[in-house]
């Protein structure tokens, strides 16, 4: 799952400029894949945050790490 997310985090943006440019893709659709991958980061982030350096409720609540 963690080359996926990589994979996507890279291919996504080019896609989405490709699609975009041609003028297939309008701005509706584009704001309901940009949504739908964002939700896909943060619950990926969210559920493997057990040993993983970057925590989603640290970064937005500032609290100390227990180390």
């Amino acid at each position: 799952m963690k080359f996926f997310i990589l994979i996507l985090c890279f291919l996504l943006p080019f896609a989405l400029a490709h699609l975009i440019n041609e003028g297939r893709l309008n701005n509706f659709a584009t704001a309901i894949v940009i949504i739908l991958f964002t939700i896909l980061i943060i619950s990926y982030l969210n559920k493997n945050n057990n040993i993983a350096q970057f925590s989603l409720k640290s970064f937005f609540f500032k609290t100390k790490r227990k180390d």
